[in-house]
């Protein structure tokens, strides 16, 4: 069992479901103390709870939050806290998935998008910097997305949400790793969970045990950025290196989007 891990007390939101249910689980079966759920479906944290605390010895605590609201997300953070009296990881992982048209946008779309995925992110973010300072340690780790690194088409809402979750976790990283403060941000392509809605996961998708697998690989590392499959590690070389090569595989999945819209009323 890795001691990174172990004796710790994490809080994880978008828990429930997905990569944060992976990452909760993960964190639980190396040894983890505890580990606060956040999600906003209390059926799936209190069954979900309830199934990992049979199954491991530390506790899964399932926590009601709505990642919008600031007040909720910072009673999350503190409540962790005062459980042990350290707070060693937090995983800002709650989002959703936005791929459309540009003729589908509606600003309430924009609103609903960035409260979610970047201030939700905020709130976890600088709620847990004030106490990892005082106990001058702690690891923050934040989920982007491929569509963080690179630009893609029919994704500008939620591109801009993931770029800016990488860039300020990067920022924090040089600013307070002297302090003893840890940062990773989390860029996977396409993984198998429920923000594909109702929608079949496209075919280049990974598991979500395979990409908690990986990312905490990385975590106990010390990486900054997270990024996987290979083949979004390839589309991001290629966007820094060889932009012509990029641009004729944006352009391709631009055109292949369209007639999928027109065809099937989806992307993929």
């Amino acid at each position: 069992m890795n001691g990174y891990f172990e004796k710790k007390v994490a809080v994880v939101t978008g828990a429930a479901s997905g990569i944060g249910l992976g990452m909760t689980e993960e964190m639980l079966s190396r040894g983890a103390t505890t580990v606060f759920m956040a999600d906003v479906n209390q059926d799936n944290l209190d069954r979900e709870a309830k199934r990992l605390n049979s199954k491991y010895a530390g506790e899964a605590v399932p926590f009601l939050t709505d990642v919008t609201k600031e007040d909720q997300v910072e009673k999350l953070i503190m409540s962790a806290k005062k459980n042990a009296g350290h707070l060693d990881f937090v995983f800002n992982n709650a989002g959703i998935g936005m791929t459309i048209p540009t003729e589908m946008v509606t600003f309430e779309i924009w609103k609903k998008v960035v409260d979610i995925n970047l201030w939700g992110v905020i709130y976890g973010t600088y709620h847990a910097i004030p106490i990892m300072r005082e106990q001058k340690s702690g690891h923050i780790v934040n989920t982007a997305s491929i569509a963080g690194l690179v630009p893609l088409p029919y994704q500008a809402l939620y591109a801009s949400t993931k770029s800016a979750v990488k860039t300020m976790t990067e920022s924090l990283y040089y600013e307070l790793s002297y302090e003893g403060l840890k940062f990773s941000v989390v860029c996977p392509g396409n993984v198998r969970t429920a923000i594909f809605g109702e929608l079949t996961p496209p075919p280049d998708s990974v598991s979500v045990e395979d990409a908690v697998n990986y990312i905490f690989e990385k975590m106990e590392k010390g990486d900054l950025l997270i990024v996987f499959p290979q083949s979004i590690r390839d589309a991001e070389l290629a966007y820094r290196t060889d932009r012509e090569k990029f641009d004729k595989l944006a352009f391709d999945m631009a055109a292949e989007r369209l007639e999928n819209y027109r065809t099937k009323g989806t992307y993929y």
